[in-house]
């Protein structure tokens, strides 16, 4: 069903996210000598950048909405450091092209955030 009106969905940073999203879901791997812990944290911490896209947008104030998306800044990190823990601790299971791949994308979803950030505060949209 076609929607008439903005939501979150219709954000770039949303698009940008589904994406590196299913790209982190594809490079860590369980496999059985792998950290089932760390994995699970490198997913929960992905899940949150999206959740907290979605949620600072439906906030009414601007300092809420940046909030949520400098939470969302801070889970990428998570997400980048547990990366590296993982590609430390098992190199075996961690692809080193697609690693940095990934890696450089997740910055770039880092900038967008940040730059979707400035724009709301310099237009008071939203």
């Amino acid at each position: 069903m076609k929607k008439n009106y903005a939501t979150f969905e219709t954000l770039e940073i949303w698009r940008s996210f589904l994406n590196e999203n299913k790209k982190i879901y594809q490079l860590i791997v369980p496999s059985k000598t792998c950290d089932w812990d760390l994995i699970r944290q490198t997913r929960r911490a992905m899940i949150s950048v999206g959740l907290n896209i979605a949620e600072g947008y439906s906030r009414y104030h601007n300092k809420e909405k940046e909030q949520f998306l400098n939470i969302a800044i801070a889970s990428l990190q998570e997400v980048q450091a547990c990366l590296i823990i993982i590609n430390s601790l098992e190199p075996e299971n961690i692809d080193e092209d697609q690693l940095q791949i990934v890696s450089e994308n997740l910055e770039i979803l880092r900038r967008q955030i940040i730059s979707f950030k400035m724009h709301i505060r310099s237009k008071n949209i939203l």
